[in-house]
């Protein structure tokens, strides 16, 4: 077999493992992979002739958009691709053009629900409409209760929150979720 079958070869196994990256997710693995593949085939085409090794080098710089390409455009197609990239979705009302809500600030210290998980940014309802919602203390989980603190860019700055959505009072726990005085601790300053 003659170096230039070797090295047309290599360029054609670098072409499908990347292929194949598309669809497994490897961290970036295979890209590597890839990388090496197309390196050893512009090496062995040298190794051939100079005139084969610089079409290789042609052939795998003309290569590299059509990957570029099928990174943007097929990969989140893809079933891994579909996973890993959430797709935008549209809430009911923004905070700065929901009619029922004229003024942004009628909306802090309201009570709502989580709709999708935070992390940090996802959807609360609140009084039966979907708000977008950011937090700043962590993940929270879907359906529990938040409380709003803020508004940043029209979106709604929430923290978790022990109170119902229905208004009743917080929920009974332990010492930690109970404020000092129900305790009946002595105060720390002497």
């Amino acid at each position: 077999m003659s170096l230039f079958a070797i090295a047309l070869g290599l360029f054609v196994l670098a072409i499908i493992v990347f292929l194949v990256d598309l669809f497994i997710p490897t961290g970036g693995i295979l890209i590597g992979v890839t990388g090496v593949l197309a390196v050893g085939a512009i090496v062995l085409a040298f190794m051939h002739s100079t005139s084969t090794g610089i079409w290789m080098v042609i052939g795998t710089f003309l290569a590299i958009p059509f990957m570029f390409w099928a990174f943007v455009e097929l990969w989140p197609k893809t079933p891994v691709g579909k996973r890993l990239i959430v797709t935008p979705e549209k809430a009911d009302a923004y905070v700065w053009s929901d009619a029922r809500n004229a003024n942004p600030s009628e909306l802090m210290g309201a009570i709502g629900t989580v709709i999708d998980e935070l992390l940090p940014s996802g959807f609360v309802k609140i009084h039966d409409r979907k708000y977008e919602a950011i937090t700043e203390t962590g993940p929270i989980e879907k359906g529990v209760t938040v409380r709003v603190v803020g508004l940043d860019m029209g979106r709604l700055v929430v923290m978790e929150s022990k109170e119902r959505n229905d208004g009743a009072s917080p929920t009974q726990g332990f010492g930690l979720d109970r404020p000092a005085n129900e305790l009946n601790i002595d105060s720390l300053e002497g």
